[in-house]
């Protein structure tokens, strides 16, 4: 449900999030945090559908998911980091189980996150399943 990460791993996450006022701060450091390749912003990559533009590549190498992710918005790219960390790696079957609402419950943002950023989430989800 929560592609590779195990409860214990979600906890550590949730607890790294901090309370509620600290979850957007750590959400823009994780996005500092990351260094997608300039060349993953091509036409190829979009994902339509978001708010803010979003940028994916899912490629699977020895059956586990190496998933590269970037966006314009760095709330929306510390999401991606978020769900990359629960799929980077994972298997075909976990990729296909994954969970997003679970996923963002389980770590407190579902309270944080807006419906339309949601349902741009979904749809980088749905093209990550696709590709599995």
């Amino acid at each position: 449900m929560h592609g590779k990460l195990s409860e214990s791993d979600i906890h550590q996450l949730r607890t790294a999030l901090g309370q509620r006022e600290q979850r957007l701060r750590y959400l823009v450091q994780l996005a500092r945090q990351a260094s997608p390749s300039a060349a993953l912003r091509s036409a190829d990559n979009e994902v339509f559908g978001c708010e803010a533009r979003v940028w994916l590549k899912a490629v699977w190498l020895a059956d586990k998911l190496q998933l590269a992710c970037d966006s314009e918005s760095r709330t929306v790219l510390g999401l991606l980091q978020l769900l990359s960390s629960a799929l980077q790696g994972a298997s075909r079957d976990q990729v296909r189980q994954f969970d997003l609402e679970a996923y963002f419950h389980a770590l407190g943002l579902a309270d944080l996150i807006t419906s339309s950023r949601r349902n741009g989430l979904r749809h980088v989800v749905q093209a990550i399943q696709a590709s599995a």
